[in-house]
């Protein structure tokens, strides 16, 4: 950006400010912080058939459990991106994240027995990479969000991410990606809450493809994709120091990480069970990144079933993120599963991974807000509750880790019901981001990004409830079923609830509290300048306010104007990041 560009930004600033204000000090986040939202392709798409893709295990499952709703349609995603995109700008998104589907970029290849590239799946994810980067929206691109493909889980035998094999095929698939979308991409996750889909599809059964009850399969398969993750980052680092991939552009793994208090905090076995919970399920995968290793507690309590790194298999993972990466949503109290406070017995507990974590976390913290009915009655979020000290006490157990290392919030979102005018929903986002404030300013932890889940009201593996959407979808009663292909143009709008208004205003200025319009005008003005982005400067509300200070108001507007002339005729960047 031109020296013309950023003095008029300054001087204009200067100006803006010049008068004193009785307001009381705002509170505001660097002008760097990124505020954006998340969505995830199987979730959203729709298109399950089109261009080339082939199923995934999440197309079988789906019809394969009764109840289930499927997501053929989904949001339709695939066709409406452009003007999904265009509501990001108007709700001041600042960065996307975004899966791309395995089974639509690559194909199963019997003769090779490899996966193969489908050309015009690929076209989709650059259209939308490009339209995001049209419209300074910086991409955050999941490799994997649990949809493998239906082929490569099948004719591997044993099958999916229990077989080894598959580290290699995660690590083509991800190198395609690189090569494709290296130059455009600024933060790339491999993978999406390991923890969920590890455990509810080896353990528990709940996803696909369904196993459970054993005490081994779950820590293999975790093995397996902690494995494929520090191979990626590999091969990432690899080919961005040849030049493939951008010089900025950073990696990391997106953990998600429930909060746990013990139930009795003078009480030291509920304190240890609520330390050996926090291990089981958040150390499990930020340890062997940060230490090369599991935690001690999963050592001692599984013993030889939990799998060993190879002294070169620990070097490769131990390091491998440029970034942490964050989703939360709940916090719980626990104590050990055979304690008198218990209501969970060690007994009922699954096998494997429950019963060797042995605690009962369904107890709610003290001043927790508990998830309720939708207006059908649907009891959908009763697991969710909301404690916002917790969303602080996560990060700085992340933090502890590596103190070194920025982190980016990936996920944060209220289960919420059927209404448009979803005031909890709000509440939620207004109360947890007071808590990324107090780890970015007061305790000085390098957050540098808050992503609200979800963008879009969507499919929620199973149903498409609850809702998470800052826009309501209008969802019919077509709309899960296995057989649906095409909706109405009129099916599926997207209305904007008070928290995507809210997160608007918020994203605009970087600040929590309404601002004077004089500083609200400043506050654009000079995240504009952090992020070089005439195009914010041009659709702020300038004020009367402008034109004092004389002389170097005048200044400021003329050079300010001069700057947007030079955008209009085709001299201005496309605002990426370069501070991370």
């Amino acid at each position: 950006m031109g020296l013309l560009y950023r003095l008029g930004l300054a001087t204009a600033v200067v100006a803006l400010l010049s008068r004193p204000t009785t307001a009381s000090e705002p509170r505001c986040f660097p002008t760097d912080f990124l505020f954006g939202s998340a969505t995830a392709s199987y979730q959203v798409e729709g298109a399950w058939s089109e261009d080339g893709r082939t199923p995934s295990i999440w197309d079988d499952f789906c019809r394969q459990q009764p109840g289930f709703q499927c997501a053929n349609v989904a949001n339709d995603f695939y066709h409406r991106y452009a003007d999904d995109i265009k509501l990001m700008v108007e709700t001041g998104l600042q960065s996307f994240r975004f899966s791309v589907s395995w089974s639509r970029v690559m194909n199963w290849d019997p003769e090779t027995r490899r996966m193969q590239r489908n050309a015009p799946g690929l076209v989709f994810y650059h259209a939308l990479l490009d339209k995001l980067i049209e419209n300074g929206i910086s991409p955050i691109l999941t490799i994997y969000h649990w949809d493998l493909p239906t082929e490569l889980h099948n004719e591997l035998a044993p099958q999916g991410w229990e077989n080894p094999d598959i580290i290699d095929h995660f690590v083509q698939y991800s190198t395609l990606l690189y090569h494709e979308f290296g130059d455009k991409v600024d933060f790339w996750t491999t993978f999406n809450e390991p923890l969920s889909f590890v455990v509810y599809g080896y353990n528990t059964g709940l996803h696909p493809p369904g196993f459970h009850d054993s005490a081994t399969l779950v820590y293999k398969v975790a093995h397996n994709v902690l494995l494929s993750h520090g191979y990626a980052v590999q091969k990432f680092r690899e080919l961005k120091s040849g030049g493939v991939i951008q010089s900025k552009a950073r990696i990391g793994i997106v953990l998600n990480a429930n909060q746990f208090y013990p139930v009795d905090a003078n009480n030291p076995s509920d304190v240890e069970a609520t330390e050996r919970a926090m291990n089981f399920e958040f150390g499990w995968w930020l340890l062997p990144i940060t230490t090369g290793d599991y935690p001690a507690v999963m050592r001692e309590r599984v013993g030889d079933r939990l799998p060993r790194f190879t002294a070169d298999e620990a070097a490769i993972l131990k390091g491998s993120y440029d970034v942490f990466m964050l989703n939360h949503y709940f916090s719980r109290a626990v104590t050990d599963c055979d304690s008198e406070a218990s209501s969970t017995p060690c007994f009922s507990l699954h096998v494997g991974f429950g019963q060797d974590k042995g605690v009962d976390d369904s107890q709610l913290v003290p001043g927790s807000r508990p998830g309720l009915q939708d207006s059908k009655g649907n009891n959908y979020c009763k697991s969710y509750t909301a404690y916002p000290p917790g969303y602080l006490d996560t990060i700085k157990w992340m933090h502890a880790k590596d103190p070194s290392a920025k982190i980016l919030l990936t996920e944060n979102g209220w289960c919420g019901d059927d209404e448009v005018d979803n005031w909890t929903q709000l509440w939620f986002f207004q109360s947890y981001t007071e808590q990324v404030y107090k780890a970015v300013v007061e305790e000085k932890i390098p957050v540098i990004g808050y992503t609200a889940w979800s963008f879009l009201d969507n499919y929620e593996w199973g149903s498409y409830g609850p809702r998470f959407g800052l826009y309501y979808v209008n969802f019919t009663e077509e709309t899960g079923s296995p057989d649906f292909e095409k909706p109405k143009p009129t099916d599926l709008q997207r209305i904007a609830r008070p928290s995507a208004k809210w997160l608007s205003k918020v994203a605009s200025t970087g600040c929590l509290d309404e601002l004077p319009h004089k500083q609200e005008t400043a506050a654009v003005i000079m995240r504009a300048a952090a992020r070089e982005e005439p195009s914010v400067i041009t659709g702020a509300a300038f004020s009367i306010e402008l034109f004092v200070g004389a002389v170097a108001a005048a200044v400021g507007t003329v050079v300010l104007a001069a700057a947007t002339w030079r955008r209009r005729q085709g001299y201005s960047v496309i605002p990426r990041l370069s501070t991370i």
